[in-house]
């Protein structure tokens, strides 16, 4: 049996062409030198860097330096933007390999979230949050032994919520490259955590 095909009401169509359109616009103003057009820019996509910056290089305070660095350097190249390019390929990019300079300029890596703001505890039962807290601190230790490039894209799967072809763009690799390093990390973590599915 087929499946049925989905198609998106004319209204939610013309939305998503309006955002693209306005998209375009802004990016030609920064490409121009507009400030404000950079701050709403900046304003849109801020948190998302940040986030994954956060993840990648585990510290809050590197991660909101290298988050400013990100729209810095994206204003210096701002003359050479193409408006039908991704802005956000361009941005992690550019994240990516400041945090690449990053990593390798620091000891090695340090928990890539805090567990207090991630564990979420449904009954109150201690036995349970110590079990918890354990599987979260094997969790971030597991994601951190990953191989660099693995991480990374693991982390654009499933912390920043990037599709595989977003990931490919960003990173400028193959699609195929990114299907086999997700495949890869979700491998080494079911090793690594598989006393915990028991």
């Amino acid at each position: 049996m087929l499946p049925k095909i989905l198609l998106l009401p004319e209204i939610t169509y013309n939305a998503i062409m309006e955002q693209i359109e306005d998209r375009v616009e802004l990016l030609n103003l920064i490409k121009c030198g507009d400030e404000e057009a950079f701050e709403e820019f900046f304003c849109l996509y801020q948190h998302s860097l940040f986030r994954f910056l956060y993840h990648y290089t585990g510290e809050r305070q590197a991660a909101e330096d290298l988050t400013q660095d990100c729209f810095i350097k994206f204003w210096q190249v701002r003359e050479k933007l193409d408006p039908s390019f991704s802005p956000t390929a361009l941005l992690f990019r550019i994240a990516r390999n400041l945090g690449i300079n990053h990593a390798t300029r620091k000891p090695p890596l340090q928990p890539i979230f805090n567990q207090d703001e991630l564990l979420v505890t449904i009954c109150r039962d201690p036995e349970t949050e110590y079990d918890q807290a354990f599987l979260m601190d094997d969790f971030q230790k597991a994601i951190n032994t990953l191989p660099e490039r693995c991480r990374a894209i693991f982390i654009l799967s499933r912390f920043e919520d990037l599709g595989y072809s977003e990931i490919a763009e960003t990173l400028q690799i193959s699609l195929q490259t990114v299907k086999n390093q997700m495949n890869k990390a979700i491998s080494i973590l079911k090793k690594r955590l598989c006393s915990h599915l028991d």
